[in-house]
């Protein structure tokens, strides 16, 4: 692919994740997509024929994105298990975690973001097992059900929701990892 080719395509991704990310799905759209990007619909079109081969490359940015997150919430864990687990919840949730919904539904066999999606979710469950002995997690929590209960919790809310409780997403991650612990 050219260099200018990429750089389009690159511009249209960082577009789309910035949407998942901070808008409800009802209101993302291709068009829109590709303003923000600053190209027209058919360079779009070029580079992804469908809305899930473009959520399909997001995902994978994303991927590669958190999983140097994750790999610093495992380095140093048990220095101070607590701060190490939330602070990766915290960047996730701050990443635009929705976007992890297109890596959990994807086919093993997708243009490798299924290897991607299950070699993250395998480096998940390292954290998850270091973080179970202290209480921060029950034991037999799997990744699939930590990320979608935070897919769940974050997605962006429609503006009348969103204007009347604008904490809500914080709020909500709080009690989720309040829900998390355990008694030790």
């Amino acid at each position: 692919m050219r260099a200018d080719a990429r750089a389009k395509r690159d511009q249209i991704v960082t577009a789309a994740l910035a949407q998942i990310g901070t808008r409800p799905n009802s209101e993302i759209t291709l068009e829109g997509i590709a303003a923000d990007a600053d190209v027209g619909i058919a360079t779009l079109y070029r580079h992804f024929p469908t809305r899930a081969a473009l959520y399909d490359a997001c995902a994978i940015v994303f991927l590669e994105r958190i999983e140097s997150l994750l790999d610093d919430a495992l380095d140093g864990f048990e220095d101070n298990p607590t701060e190490h687990f939330e602070s990766f919840v915290w960047a996730l949730v701050e990443s635009g975690v929705g976007i992890l919904a297109t890596a959990l539904a994807a086919d093993s066999s997708d243009d490798g973001l299924g290897a991607r999606r299950d070699a993250f979710m395998s480096k998940v469950q390292l954290l998850i097992d270091a973080a179970a002995p202290h209480g921060i997690i029950a034991p037999g929590q799997s990744p699939m059900q930590l990320a979608t209960e935070l897919v769940v919790a974050t997605r962006p809310l429609a503006a009348p929701l969103a204007d009347i409780l604008p904490d809500v997403r914080d709020r909500l991650v709080r009690h989720l990892m309040a829900g998390w612990r355990t008694t030790a």
